[in-house]
């Protein structure tokens, strides 16, 4: 009778710590959103401004200017810079961007704004929207918050960095191999001090290169672990990219020889013959122009093809008769979901494990919904701790946490219609009609991972 007494009050502790700890959430949940609301209404605030200062140099009354146009002569911008930086104590030029935002929020992007102001979004979602639109016409701004605001509040900031650029690239009026052209101009290095004898070095340069050397600096540090290895994985990519630049004949460098690196990357069958203009996906970034995807697939020393499943009969469900995942299969799968499918994860799927949503050892089948891209934290995580998860149609997956609170996740690429035509592009590098390319062998599989 004590024994029962004593499991009941543990019960009861646990509940009540598991309550407690759900309230919490919800009080951080609540503060964010009011932030949120916050940033809306600044926003609005800072828009006013803005019409206020164009307003006091045409000499217009309070309720006039409120109504005017923004602030648009140079005398004009320094008045509301000034003012703004000097009250709430910020850089001016992190008061040229708030101005900036604000007013395309308030003008083209109305529906952004509210949900910004209702805490629906964050300040960095709102932020990623205004920068998108900045470069495509302002007739499309419509367009491009009706099709992205509905998930911007369900994704991570740099989620929804990602879906906006792809579908930037779909209501762009210039051609994506265009805006390449222009872009190679800005390439470059440099170099910012850090604390404590530290520096940063950037490169902007095309992004197939920048993929190739990230797997190729990945697959070096994994080369390099061991039970002796005292170095991170971070701390050993570093070191080996200082190693390939500074010592070009030492022994990492004739390591590196060796390594090939891996990139995915998807064209569309039209568009690799040279009879549409439709982008490539460069896995791990987005969307490419197909001048450079047709490049790319010429020069690759090992090509997989693979069609949708209505028109070659893949294989995508091998049931209950292999736990081996297809190549094929994995190929898509990691295609498909592109990072890993926890929520707010962004490990690349590429470097994630398949993991059977519902356990083969259960009953699960090999199987293109069964199947999902998880890192290695993650899938621990799904198996040895009281998260739970549950496919649903569509490839999503239902996630339940320990305290009950449930989360949904899509694959990254969804299937998305025909890609809009574009003509021609004057001044640009032509398509090749039939490019040249050599298949050779199979493309890299990814090792299989442990059988959960």
């Amino acid at each position: 009778m004590i024994e029962m007494k004593e499991s009941d009050a543990g019960t009861r502790r646990r509940f009540l710590a598991r309550e407690a700890f759900d309230d919490d959430l919800y009080l951080l949940e609540d503060i964010r959103r009011r932030k949120s609301a916050l940033e809306g209404d600044e926003s609005v605030v800072v828009a006013r401004l803005s019409r206020r200062a164009r307003g006091m140099t045409l000499g217009l009354d309070a309720d006039e200017s409120a109504l005017c146009g923004f602030a648009r002569t140079d005398e004009e911008k320094r008045l509301l810079v000034a003012e703004v930086g000097a009250a709430v104590r910020v850089p001016e030029g992190t008061v040229g961007v708030m101005v900036s935002d604000a007013e395309t929020l308030a003008t083209s992007l109305p529906l952004t704004l509210a949900a910004l102001q209702a805490g629906e979004i964050t300040g960095r979602h709102a932020h990623v929207m205004v920068a998108q639109c900045s470069t495509i016409p302002l007739e499309a701004h419509a367009q491009f918050e009706e099709a992205l605001l509905p998930v911007a509040g369900r994704l991570t900031v740099a989620q929804f960095t990602q879906r906006a650029r792809v579908f930037r690239e779909r209501v762009h009026p210039d051609s994506p191999r265009k805006r390449h052209v222009e872009a190679l101009d800005r390439r470059g290095v440099w170099v910012d001090p850090a604390a404590d004898g530290m520096a940063q070095l950037s490169v902007l340069l095309p992004a197939a290169d920048a993929i190739a050397i990230d797997d190729k600096l990945d697959q070096i540090a994994r080369s390099q672990r061991g039970p002796d290895e005292p170095r991170t994985h971070a701390q050993r990519r570093c070191d080996a990219a200082i190693a390939l630049l500074l010592d070009p004949e030492g022994d990492l460098a004739r390591v590196a020889q060796r390594i090939r690196p891996q990139v995915i990357l998807t064209v569309p069958a039209l568009s690799l013959l040279g009879h549409t203009e439709e982008p490539a996906e460069l896995h791990g970034y987005g969307p490419i122009d197909p001048v450079t995807a047709r490049r790319l697939t010429a020069d690759a020393p090992s090509v997989t093809r693979w069609l949708t499943d209505p028109v070659t009969g893949r294989v995508l469900d091998v049931g209950r008769e292999n736990y081996r995942i297809p190549t094929e299969l994995r190929l898509a799968l990691t295609i498909e979901d592109e990072t890993c499918r926890f929520p707010g994860c962004r490990r690349r799927a590429q470097r994630c494990e398949l993991d059977h949503v519902h356990a083969w050892a259960h009953g699960g089948e090999t199987s293109h919904a069964n199947l999902a891209s998880l890192c290695s934290k993650h899938h621990h995580l799904k198996h040895e701790s009281d998260w739970t998860v549950e496919a649903l149609s569509d490839r999503e997956l239902r996630w339940t946490s320990p305290i009950g609170r449930v989360h949904i996740t899509e694959p990254a690429n969804p299937a998305h219609p025909p890609w809009p035509e574009r003509p021609p592009t004057p001044g640009v590098e032509p398509s090749p009609k039939r490019p040249t390319f050599k298949p050779v062998g199979d493309s890299p599989t990814m090792p299989d991972n442990a059988p959960f």
